[in-house]
């Protein structure tokens, strides 16, 4: 298995020294840069190549989710896990659809961090179990009407 390269941003040095010490007990990957803000993580993002960015959303300056945005459009290749505190559905969602792989809880377990990691590295979405729970009950509680197999037919064709 080859070195997963990974940026973090977060804007508290001391959470960043944590997840650094964290990683580095983590077979395989390798922490090539740390970034304070958005703007810094969308630099060592472009200028580093990195396989995975940790990115935190609350950030002064460009935020995560600003940085997110753009970073989607100038290194698609890069695949970003949202590290957070916000459970709130709308940071997930917005996360999601600016095009982040994954969204992981800051109170998380350490042992989940390096299953998101390898999780997005092999192309799939992580969400914290938490998270997931909430997303879901949210996406059945919606007002989408209901789909079945006939919805797409034609009168003539359900008859």
């Amino acid at each position: 298995m080859s070195t997963i390269r990974v940026i973090l941003a977060d804007d508290h040095q001391l959470v960043r020294a944590g997840i650094r010490a964290l990683l580095q007990n983590i077979p395989n990957i390798e922490v090539v840069g740390e970034a304070a803000d958005g703007r810094d993580a969308l630099a060592l993002a472009l200028e580093h190549h990195p396989d995975v960015l940790l990115l935190d959303i609350t950030m002064k300056g460009m935020n995560g989710l600003e940085a997110l945005t753009r970073l989607t459009k100038e290194a698609p290749d890069v695949r970003v896990l949202v590290l957070s505190m916000h459970t709130d559905h709308a940071y997930v969602v917005q996360a999601l659809r600016s095009g982040a792989a994954g969204y992981v809880l800051k109170n998380s377990a350490p042992s989940e961090l390096d299953i998101a990691i390898r999780a997005v590295m092999n192309g799939d979405n992580y969400l914290s179990p938490s998270i997931s729970k909430h997303v879901i009950h949210q996406y059945l509680a919606s007002d989408l009407p209901t789909r079945t197999p006939s919805n797409g037919l034609t009168p003539r064709q359900r008859e």
